[in-house]
């Protein structure tokens, strides 16, 4: 059964953008789903995602911070733990005692966005429930890349296909609001990225490869290089060849022979 969402109205700016465009940003918002707004960014090979995937898994695995104490007195120390019952008491008794217990930020990485007064739906705009994991990070699962289910452990393809998204980008980009758009293979960004990364589609032309090519190939680069001389030093040749009697006793190179 279908779970119904409210409308959402999108700014006056993005009213005048086509159709196709309107209902996209209607069914997935800017503000939870673009690239802009999320900072997210794809990685770019298979040992980059593995690599930011272990990162995360540490960082869940890190052991809680230590427990503080307070010095009651010389030599003595003891965990700052007090009952709930007892609380009251203790703080209308010592009114001078700083509290020990500071409530901890939400994260301490500065890549992760802040928390923002905007309201998180306990569903996306297709009907499908968000999540605890996703719900922590703030957005839900992007529609141009396939979604894994942190409880079940299956993977679900991606609800936009790669046409779909290729459209769409050449339509935000001819309107110029392609950062709206959630990240996917088809951006701008992530294809600059991966021809720098990977080079063009003839091997060895990416950043700091170098093409094998065969023998001759090779070398060309000195085959025009010492055309490039021999070109420079012709008028001086010349001179010379005519100072000598149009090659009397030249052997700067073997004679030919004639057809007999």
């Amino acid at each position: 059964m279908a779970v119904a969402t409210a409308a959402i109205e999108l700014p006056k700016e993005l009213q005048h953008l086509p159709g196709r465009l309107v209902r996209f940003f209607t069914r997935y918002p800017p503000h939870l789903y673009s690239a802009k707004h999320t900072g997210v960014a794809l990685p770019l090979t298979r040992r980059e995602a593995k690599e930011g995937k272990l990162v995360a898994l540490e960082s869940k695995k890190a052991p809680s911070p230590k427990k503080s104490k307070i010095n009651q007195s010389e030599g003595q120390t003891t965990e700052a733990i007090v009952p709930e019952s007892s609380s009251s008491t203790v703080n209308a008794s010592a009114p001078s005692q700083t509290s020990v217990t500071s409530e901890t930020p939400a994260t301490s990485d500065p890549t992760i966005p802040a928390e923002t007064s905007t309201p998180i739906p306990t569903t996306s705009s297709t009907g499908r429930a968000i999540d605890g994991l996703t719900r922590a990070t703030r957005f839900p699962p992007n529609p141009f890349l396939p979604f894994r289910n942190p409880t079940t452990g299956r993977w679900a393809g991606a609800r936009i296909s790669l046409r779909t998204q290729a459209d769409l980008v050449k339509l935000a980009k001819k309107h110029s609001i392609e950062n709206l758009l959630p990240p996917g293979r088809k951006s701008t960004v992530f294809k600059e990225e991966r021809v720098l990364h990977r080079g063009l589609r003839v091997k060895g032309t990416g950043e700091g490869q170098q093409v094998k090519g065969h023998q001759w190939e090779r070398k060309i680069p000195a085959l025009l290089q010492k055309r490039q001389e021999a070109l420079e030093q012709m008028p001086a040749l010349v001179r010379e060849w005519q100072a000598r009697g149009h090659g009397r006793g030249w052997k700067k190179f073997p004679k030919v022979k004639g057809p007999r």
